[in-house]
């Protein structure tokens, strides 16, 4: 199910900065994937109040990407196939927009693929096509969507290529000659007005008599693209600069500054003139006065604009970088050939991108230096949270650097929350960190009573080890004020540094697997929906009888995967094992992975950028909880009303045998249950586990209503953590912002951060191609030499990429690597 967003009754503007003006949004709620599609399309514009004779343009929107390079046709099946493929890899919203009549897009999109992340949990996503895919039902996620499309950190570095001279502003699309504040010189009364003998004012005086005799020959055209006249005055060298690089690239003429001083500054055009006898066009000024001015251009227009430097096109691509600094450098370089009909090498559009990027999301080496800095800033912002950095051990006490290792950060509206929450169950989870200081974003994620995640605690680590687990579980055991012999509950993907982690710190708590990656471990030797049906009857009984029966099922269809299925501890992985303290029998690890798709835009940033864009994601999460709590009405939440009138619609079929006051008999097709209303247990088990009564519950509810007990209606039997009341006491804290980095105050700190040493990352490598038989014989006729292929020194023996012979074991005849 997914939603569409309608963009109708208006039109698109002009390519580049496409926009869609004049018109409405319309949202359209549960939208099922499987009956979508040009049908049930029209008879939703339909809906919107169109006439059916009308001509309509449907195009989609790719998640994350401007308009400008992520606008799709949204025709034929392949269409649909392509927005269907955005919605499975979770992307909930998809944008509509239609054209009326007549379609004003004509420019070629460019097609930019969305990150395939290189993750496990991402590897997740792409085997939700395969039908042989596990899914929990009863417990679906139900987050909301949050737009970080338009994050920026506020870390904000003024930052220029390596190249670039000092006081280089370079250029912009939006550059406006006339809006550089220039000044007019009264040379006319120059002379007699001025008493100043300083070194300006003599320099001015004599050239003042020189610009008078040469102003009557200067009459510049209005239609001159040359923004220069003489006697203008510009006050600002970087003005300067900007105005010289402009002209340069507005009439792509091969302009060089020859002198940049404090008070002479000349340019000249070294641009090929078609005369035989050409001569050499200057423009000189001194003083930033202009005294003389070569007329018209004669010399040929250039594609290769030498001031159109990296930090110019920095400024002019930088909107574009904001909106979707996933953009391709191809993109990029072909955006600025067309606007300016110059040729820009790649390499040079990769350093101007990077300069942009740090512009926009700041500077990896610096911002560990601002780290402490930016962390008591949130603290005194956000009282009664944790921030912890660790660093590594030094052998030098008295030194005045230390290197980053870690940080973890609990804000304390989410530590209040979570316990308002009364669901006493987390998930646990790490994320792969990209840049050039990789490491693992480890994350504790709770579950709201809507079925929506609640992000607790975050840290950044070096890798994900027992040593990073445990640190972060200590510090999350003191945050919750949980104690070591504690029964909570917590749901993980198996990690192996996680697991004994986990045993040390809590060593009483319930530790559930993720039924997913269980089968997938499963999957690989038995495969098919008939073996994955079976594993999900195991875990989803209940009650003991049915765990029995069901495992019984799987020794007689194949012993050999009973006896791997009881290695692993029931408890882990099976709901008739489960306690009943955290009111959720959830069998996936759905909130971790739901909430590290959130963070896909935030683990190529640097450290404080990507804090900010987690910070900034939860708030503005919150908000858009607190939204829907203000359309929601009722006892229970939303996702907690969908399954109470599911439960109530199958009691009605139930039959009610009352014994007394407190227990009942219920029975239904081919079952029989006994509920106590005073202990709210059933023997099926499911509303100890949930918190909500089952349909047995409800039907023997409804029998004490009928005998006139004064039962209430079935929703007040709801455990409070479904409550609308309990959900909104949630939300209700909030995480204060912070200003920005100039108004920080100092650390008083005496040692300085420096970025984190490489740590290697743990995790399955990329997958290698295996070499054939008929490869490796094809290697061995060439007599063991290393051989080059494109760039690659290959081994003549064994056909490994930057392998040495005398280090291969490989004898010459055999197969065996």
């Amino acid at each position: 199910m997914f939603t569409l967003k309608f963009f109708h009754g208006g039109q698109f503007s002009n390519h580049p900065g496409i926009e869609y003006v004049n018109g409405k949004i319309t949202f359209i709620d549960n939208v099922d994937i499987d009956g979508f599609g040009m049908g049930m399309l029209e008879e939703m514009v339909k809906g919107l109040g169109y006439p059916s004779d009308m001509v309509f343009y449907y195009h989609f929107k790719i998640p994350r990407v401007c308009l400008d390079l992520g606008l799709k046709c949204l025709s034929n099946d392949s269409d649909f196939e392509n927005l269907f493929a955005h919605v499975r890899r979770g992307n909930t919203v998809i944008e509509i927009y239609i054209e009326h009549w007549n379609s004003r897009v004509f420019f070629k999109s460019i097609n930019i693929e969305e990150e395939e992340s290189e993750d496990s949990e991402h590897e997740d996503s792409e085997e939700e096509d395969d039908p042989d895919y596990i899914a929990d039902k009863d417990n679906q996620v139900e987050d909301v969507e949050v737009d970080m499309q338009n994050f920026k950190a506020n870390v904000d570095f003024d930052v220029d290529g390596d190249e670039e001279e000092d006081g280089d502003c370079g250029g912009h699309q939006d550059f406006e000659c006339d809006g550089l504040h220039d000044s007019y010189v009264d040379l006319e009364n120059f002379d007699s007005n001025s008493d100043s003998n300083d070194e300006n004012t003599t320099l001015l005086r004599k050239v003042s008599r020189r610009i008078r005799r040469k102003r009557q020959h200067s009459r510049v055209s209005s239609e001159s693209p040359c923004p220069f006249y003489i006697g203008q005055l510009i006050e600002d060298k970087g003005r300067l600069n900007d105005m010289v690089k402009h002209f340069a690239l507005e009439s792509r003429r091969q302009l060089y500054i020859l002198k940049n001083e404090s008070l002479r500054y000349r340019v000249v055009c070294l641009g090929t003139n078609p005369s035989l006898d050409a001569e050499e066009g200057t423009q000189g000024q001194n003083s930033k006065i202009l005294l003389s001015e070569v007329g018209e251009h004669q010399c040929l227009q250039t594609r290769e604009v030498g001031l159109y430097t990296m930090s110019s096109i920095a400024k002019e691509i930088e909107l574009l970088v904001e909106k979707n600094p996933e953009i391709p450098i191809t993109a990029l370089q072909d955006v600025i050939q067309k606007r300016h009909q110059v040729q820009v090498s790649l390499p040079k559009v990769f350093r101007a991108k990077r300069i942009a990027t740090r512009k926009l999301f700041g500077d990896y080496v610096e911002q560990y230096g601002l780290l402490r800095d930016y962390c008591e800033e949130l603290l005194r912002a956000n009282p009664g949270s944790t921030i912890k950095i660790d660093v590594e051990p030094s052998s030098n006490p008295s030194s005045l650097t230390r290197q980053f290792r870690r940080i973890y950060i609990c804000y304390g509206a989410m530590k209040k929350g979570f316990k308002t929450c009364g669901r006493e169950i987390l998930g646990l989870d790490g994320c792969f960190m990209k840049g050039p200081y990789p490491g693992q974003i480890l994350s504790a994620v709770g579950v709201d009573g809507n079925n929506g995640i609640y992000p607790v605690a975050f840290s950044l680590v070096e890798a994900e080890s027992f040593q990073s687990w445990s640190w972060f579980l200590e510090l999350l055991m003191d945050d919750l004020d949980l104690p070591k012999n504690t029964n909570f509950t917590f749901i993980s993907d198996r990690q192996k540094g996680l697991i004994p982690a986990l045993s040390r710190v809590f060593p009483d708590a319930e530790h559930r697997f993720c039924l997913r990656h269980i089968h997938e471990n499963m999957r690989k030797q038995w495969r098919g929906d008939v073996f994955k049906s079976m594993l999900w009857r195991v875990a989803s009984a209940t009650t003991l009888p049915f765990y029995d029966n069901a495992m019984d099922e799987i020794k007689r269809a194949d012993k050999t995967l009973f006896e791997w299925l009881s290695k692993i501890p029931p408890t882990s992985w099976s709901r008739a094992h489960f306690s009943t303290r955290a009111n959720c029998d959830m069998l996936l690890n759905n909130i971790c992975e739901v909430f590290n798709r959130q963070l896909i835009g935030a683990r190529d940033k640097p450290v404080i950028t990507c804090l900010e864009y987690i910070r900034e994601y939860i708030t503005k999460r919150i908000v858009n909880v607190k939204k829907i709590q203000a359309r929601s009405t009722g006892p229970l939440t939303p996702a907690a009303t969908n399954t109470f009138d599911t439960i109530k619609k199958e009691a009605s079929q139930l039959t009610v045998l009352m014994v007394d006051s407190a227990k009942y008999q219920v029975k239904g097709s081919g079952s029989q249950c006994v509920v106590n209303v005073e202990l709210k247990t059933c023997t099926c088990r499911k509303w100890e586990l949930t918190g909500m009564p089952c349909k047995h519950a409800v039907a023997a509810i409804w029998d004490m209503t009928r005998n006139d007990m004064r039962a209430g209606i079935p929703e007040s039997w709801v455990s409070e953590v479904y409550w609308l009341d309990t959900w909104k006491k949630v939300y209700s804290h909030v995480i204060d912002p912070i200003p920005g980095p100039e108004m920080w105050k100092r650390s008083h700190c005496p040692t300085q951060l420096t970025p984190p040493k490489h740590h290697k990352q743990i995790g399955r490598p990329k997958k290698m191609r295996k070499k054939s038989i008929e490869e490796i014989q094809a290697v061995f006729s060439n007599g063991g030499k290393m051989t080059r292929k494109g760039n690659t020194t290959t081994c003549g023996k064994c056909g490994t990429n930057g392998h040495n012979i005398r280090t291969c074991n490989l004898q010459s005849g055999t197969q065996d690597a």
